[in-house]
């Protein structure tokens, strides 16, 4: 099962960069608040502060709590949008990577999650697409409203 989850997370990245880059050439693009380069720094900086590190803290047997994970308030003002994206292709593969090489007993190993309850590695990857899928549905909505 790991080995599929793995090659969704990497293709569904790949369609979101696809995707806010194919917006972006069109279309200055909101989505509500947020600028294509606020989703993109988003999306970099919770893989990198939220779920790899737990992630790693799952596999190192901590049996870790989390509490609801959040960068919404935070200013992203100065990062570019290339960055960002290439950032966050670099934590995913990483991530990616750092997953693949890990042993069944060491996938299985759980964090305990204050929203979506007890999480095994697996679990919280599939967190991890949910979360890329979320962001896709408003950059299709904002390519749809773009080709009007």
């Amino acid at each position: 099962m790991t080995d599929t989850l793995l090659e969704e997370l990497k293709a569904s990245q790949q369609l979101m960069v696809a995707m806010t880059q194919l917006v972006a050439d069109d279309h200055p693009g909101r989505v509500g608040a947020w600028t294509l380069r606020d989703i993109a720094a988003h999306l970099a900086t919770t893989e990198k502060e939220c779920f790899e590190p737990r992630i790693r803290a799952m596999v190192a047997g901590e049996r870790p709590a989390f509490e609801f994970y959040s960068n919404d308030d935070r200013d992203f003002e100065g990062i570019s949008l290339e960055s960002a994206l290439t950032e966050w292709a670099g934590t995913r593969n990483r991530l990616i990577d750092y997953v693949r090489a890990l042993s069944e007993d060491e996938r299985s190993r759980v964090g305990v999650h204050t929203k979506f309850g007890e999480l095994t590695v697996d679990g919280y990857l599939r967190v991890a697409l949910d979360h890329d899928r979320d962001h896709l549905r408003s950059l299709e909505r904002l390519a749809a409203e773009a080709s009007r």
